[in-house]
């Protein structure tokens, strides 16, 4: 799978960093029913960790339900060429299906070089199918299909709400993690939770992290890696109009604290931040999404 959109190529001093465009993501949003209807149930992920391959993986993994994350692996990086890809594979004995999320024009090189065709066309966000019937290696695979992304066509149903919103999981020096208060008015008001919150048009998912970061604590960070994706659905939720259903995609990113000082968000849908110790936690009342980011650590 090629990364979905992330904009023209303006030099190699911002490759690294390009993210994906609005466009972008809401054509890899819009793309989960068909990726569903098609079955694509793949054993593991493997992404290149450039922002761009990372949150396109992110975004498939939940639009398609499932049980394991992607996993970053630097040799899917720009540059990579088959023997990379196989490497990287090896890694993963028991796999039967892999999906690498990658770039141009190594994936299509790669597939060209599996299948003995001349040309393969995969565009941003685009999926093509290898099959063997053996060991995966040169001119020994088959061509089975290829998905364009001119076929991710985005329908919302009826009362049916889906909001995309990135997540902070931060620890400082002493291992205490970062958490914000929901005000009143929010869905679960004095519960705390991890900051971040919705993604705003044209925004791209790592930005959007950072920028909540700061709203909501004062604080300034990097990302660092992405460390989950789940999904939460509240039927008939107030967040919605009347009698929606309402559901967030929430992209947990690994943040290193910057700088700043740590302050309350006022007239926000936060009203306090602050550092709290595992015993401290005990006695706080916590949404499940911090109860997530402990999980996620503790797999670290």
């Amino acid at each position: 799978m090629r990364h979905g959109d992330a904009g023209p190529y303006t030099g190699s001093a911002d490759d690294t960093a390009r993210q994906l465009t609005r466009e972008g993501i809401a054509a890899l949003t819009s793309a989960a029913p068909l990726w569903r209807n098609l079955n694509l149930r793949p054993d593991v992920v493997l992404t290149s960790p450039f922002p761009r391959a990372r949150d396109t993986a992110a975004l498939f993994a939940t639009g398609v339900d499932l049980p394991s994350l992607p996993i970053e692996d630097e040799r899917l990086r720009p540059g990579a060429e088959w023997g990379d890809l196989a490497r990287a594979m090896a890694a993963h004995p028991d796999a039967r299906r892999v999906m690498f999320v990658g770039h141009q024009p190594d994936l299509s090189r790669a597939a060209c070089l599996l299948t003995g065709a001349q040309s393969i066309r995969l565009r941003t966000g685009g999926i093509v199918c290898v099959e063997f019937p053996g060991i995966p290696e040169p001119d020994a695979g088959e061509l089975a299909w290829l998905l364009d992304p001119d076929l991710y066509v985005g329908e919302s149903d009826d009362g049916q709400v889906t909001r995309i919103a990135a997540y902070a999981l931060c620890l400082d020096d002493d291992g205490r993690i970062l958490l914000t208060r929901l005000s009143p008015g929010e869905v679960k008001p004095g519960e705390w939770t991890l900051p971040g919150g919705g993604i705003d048009f044209g925004e791209a998912p790592g930005d959007a992290v950072l920028r909540e970061l700061t709203e909501e604590t004062g604080l300034t960070g990097e990302v660092v890696s992405l460390a989950g994706v789940e999904s939460w659905v509240r039927r008939g939720t107030v967040v919605a109009s009347a009698g929606d259903d309402f559901q967030t995609i929430q992209i947990i990113y690994r943040v290193r604290m910057m700088g700043g000082t740590l302050r309350d968000e006022v007239d926000g849908s936060t009203d306090a931040a602050g550092w709290f110790t595992r015993a401290e936690l005990i006695e706080l009342p916590v949404v499940e999404l911090v109860e997530t980011g402990l999980r996620l650590l503790d797999a670290l």
